[in-house]
């Protein structure tokens, strides 16, 4: 149930926002515990640099086009274009699948070690798989509410820990290795994904702006580094002897005699991920040229559900899945390699 119905690319970037912000909500050991502030606040830069950079190819056919790259494939190359489909629909597929092992993880290590896990993925999927079936520009509706509480929840955690705060000079020397720069690099080059479903789903908008996708970038930055700020300055040795430093800062959050609040923390993983999800079951459905189509949300639902418990059966198959130098490689892949070629293929073709 997709309709034609262009809606403000505003909605897009903040859905985008709000899928980035939940790759810092489930980083749990991505960073080596011997780097200092000022080291990963620089690796944080060059992340986003690059994020920024995977957008522009998609930004050229949005501009040039007004149509997002996947329907330009299915117009300029339609006999080729059930391998284009393809490699996207397995891209996508690992993309969820790394959401939900990290999702369910932490589900289990902090909300409830005894909750059947597989039940957990299976009732995530089908609310993701609902919302898909509705449509990008429902899901989009719905991330303008889920960012007012993002908003809320973020303020508590922060402001409710600023009496925390315990300033060491030690961290502001600059270590890290050759090695740890690439890591947390990487790391932070993770929510280049959205660049992927920009290029997917940015032909469902109007009144499309470059600078949107700068801000949205500049201020999920700005969230990833006060996180990181915290996490050292209040937390501070205690944060690299336990997963999830964000729920341990929504844990140490107070306003006087109240504390803990890490159910807020919990909540808005949940939303994050249920919106990451969501649009990227979206994003399969547009990659095989169809806008919406339930039958094929419920194959590759189905796909994603047998991978996770394959997953959790053999780890090495969790360990590839949850890869975020493979993801990363794939999302350049995606969102640069393919689009590129495309461009000098048919740059001088497009359609102004």
């Amino acid at each position: 149930m997709q309709t034609k119905i262009k809606f403000p690319s505003k909605r897009l970037l903040l859905l985008i926002f709000l899928a980035s912000v939940s790759v810092i909500l489930l980083e749990s050991f991505d960073l080596p515990k011997d780097t200092s502030f000022l080291f990963n606040l620089l690796t944080l830069l060059c992340g986003f640099s690059l994020t920024a950079l995977f957008f522009i190819p998609s930004v050229i056919f949005k501009r040039r086009t007004d149509l997002d790259f996947m329907s330009l494939a299915h117009m300029k190359t339609p006999n080729a274009i059930v391998f284009v489909s393809a490699f996207y629909c397995l891209y996508f597929v690992y993309t969820a699948e790394y959401f939900l092992i990290k999702y369910c993880d932490m589900f289990s290590k902090k909300l409830n070690s005894e909750a059947n896990i597989f039940a957990v993925d299976l009732v995530l999927l089908a609310v993701c798989v609902y919302a898909a079936y509705k449509g990008t520009n429902a899901i989009a509706r719905c991330s303008i509410f889920v960012f007012v509480f993002s908003f809320i929840v973020l303020l508590i955690i922060f402001t409710g820990n600023i009496s925390n705060i315990e300033i060491n000079n030690t961290a502001f020397s600059f270590n890290g290795t050759k090695s740890d720069f690439i890591n947390n690099t990487s790391f932070f080059l993770t929510p280049a994904f959205t660049a992927v479903i920009f290029a997917v789903l940015s032909g469902y908008t109007k009144n499309f702006r470059s600078r949107q996708i700068v801000f949205s970038l500049i201020v999920t930055a700005i969230i990833f580094a006060l996180i990181l700020f915290f996490t050292v300055f209040v937390l501070g040795e205690y944060a690299f002897a336990q997963d999830y430093r964000c729920f341990l800062l929504s844990k140490t959050t107070h306003f006087g005699d109240v504390g803990g609040f890490d159910s807020l923390y919990l909540s808005l993983s949940v939303l994050t991920v249920f919106l990451a999800i969501s649009i990227i079951l979206t994003c399969i459905c547009k990659s095989t040229g169809k806008s919406s189509s339930l039958p094929t949300i419920l194959v590759f639902a189905t796909i994603i559900f047998v991978l996770f418990i394959c997953a959790y059966h053999f780890n090495a198959v969790k360990e590839l899945l949850s890869n975020h130098y493979l993801l990363n490689i794939f999302t350049f892949i995606s969102a640069v390699v393919i689009p590129v070629i495309y461009l000098f293929a048919f740059g001088r073709r497009l359609n102004a």
